[in-house]
């Protein structure tokens, strides 16, 4: 039986004819991730299949996931930031319907060997494209730090258009957990709001690792990069070289601590005085929503006695840092609306639908300026908006007019909401008070 089926398979073998044909074209990918012709030879040694219907009976182009239009196809995608199940779908779209359907993991496992080909390479190739992206930005900004070797450590980028916005919006978010470790090296990307309340991007960083004298190099280079205009206010999370390192480069920057990351440690590190005490949870609200620097002081002393708060060593050194996240202390400054968890959410997906846990590096820098281009699209087309909407106000009061010949359309929705509730507030007060 085992002679039988052996002499069954060779016989399966043997039906494609091998002629040692020499003919080829050879066109492999440069470090610069460019194609080149390097070898071409048309002489062929066989009669020719002459149509594309009968060339795709070859077992070669049968297994389309293994031919070179497909293989191609699947790494092009893939360096658009498509997943696998999306390139599947398009690409068994585009093959002729007598060609068998490729999958998802054939799609994943074509890109990840194209991957694994040009590994190495990628920092080599994200230089390269911001040596080429100077000659049609001449305002782009961009420096790499060698190691002794020659090897690239950092890496900080922002173009000709970013450097202008931070001109006009230097209130910064700076946040190296997004995508913290896709590339084995930290992203570390300064964002910021521009004048309809959008995120923006003012440049981005890869790091060797999140030491304080790493962060120093990149606050030194952005302020350079920057025209030495020191940001107006700065929000991080609570990481201490972040924060030494601020202090050193940004002496005159006011420095908060974002709120998302504040309450998510509240979770963990008061968990066991919520369940201990019924009242801690009010209390502590309390605390925290303090409108006065004395209030707040005062409110501290009174949980602090009560709760023996000296003990919970998170709680004790969020309140030595009280004047880089509590509200009595930071009134003085504005911050566009950037501690709340939507703008941290919408940080986060500046980047969704361009990049993935997989996207190379060289791909990577690519897909950033495509992300920097939607958004730039969006804030053009709220600038049409406002340039082309008509006003419509909620009062005759000169005040909301004046509101709405300064602010964008965006803005001005926020004000109006605003003055509304104060125009009724004022007059339920004033209704309250002569009846």
């Amino acid at each position: 039986m085992e002679k039988n089926a052996s002499s069954e398979n060779e016989k399966k073998r043997c039906r494609y004819v091998r002629t040692g044909c020499q003919a080829k074209l050879r066109i492999p990918r440069q470090e610069d991730g460019k194609w080149l012709v390097d070898s071409f030879n048309d002489t062929h040694n066989h009669d020719l299949t002459m149509t594309p219907t009968k060339v795709m009976k070859h077992r070669s182009h049968s297994n389309f996931h293994r031919s070179i239009e497909g293989k191609s196809l699947m790494v092009q995608f893939g360096q658009a930031g498509l997943k696998p199940s999306q390139i599947k779908n398009v690409v068994n779209m585009m093959k002729t319907s007598n060609v068998a359907d490729v999958t998802s993991k054939q799609c994943a496992d074509v890109i990840s060997e194209h991957r694994k080909q040009h590994r190495g390479k990628e920092l080599y190739g994200l230089i390269k494209h911001f040596q080429d992206k100077t000659s049609v930005d001449s305002d782009q900004y961009f420096i790499v730090d060698l190691s002794d070797d020659g090897y690239p450590r950092n890496i900080f980028w922002a173009n000709g258009r970013s450097r202008d916005a931070y001109t006009k919006f230097r209130d910064v978010v700076f946040d190296v957990t997004y995508m913290a470790y896709i590339f084995k090296m930290p992203f570390a990307p300064f964002t910021g709001v521009n004048h309809h309340g959008q995120s923006i991007l003012f440049g981005g960083a890869l790091l060797e690792n999140e030491k304080e004298e790493t962060f120093e190099w990149l606050f030194e280079h952005f302020l350079k990069c920057m025209f030495d205009k020191y940001p107006k206010a700065i929000i991080t999370d609570q990481d201490k070289a972040i924060g030494n390192a601020i202090k050193k480069v940004f002496p005159k920057t006011r420095h908060r601590f974002c709120s998302w990351y504040i309450s998510k440690h509240e979770t963990e590190y008061l968990r066991s005085y919520v369940s201990r005490y019924g009242d801690f949870q009010e209390t502590h609200k309390q605390w925290i929503n303090s409108d006065t620097i004395e209030q707040f002081e005062a409110r501290w002393e009174i949980m602090r006695i009560k709760y023996v708060m000296e003990k919970n060593c998170w709680i004790s050194d969020m309140y030595n840092q009280r004047i880089h996240w509590a509200k009595p202390f930071l009134k003085d400054i504005f911050f566009a609306g950037m501690t709340t968890t939507g703008r941290s959410e919408s940080i986060n997906s500046f980047f969704d639908g361009f990049v993935n846990s997989k996207t190379m590096l060289n791909e990577f820098v690519v897909q950033y300026d495509k992300a920097v281009k939607s958004r730039r699209d969006d804030e053009e087309d709220e600038d049409f908006k406002t340039m082309n909407s008509r006003l419509v106000l909620s009062s005759v009061h000169p005040i909301e007019a004046k509101a709405g010949q300064c602010y964008t359309r965006k803005m001005f929705d926020t004000f109006k909401k605003e003055w509304t509730e104060a125009i009724t507030n004022l007059t339920h007060e004033t209704l309250t008070k002569t009846t």
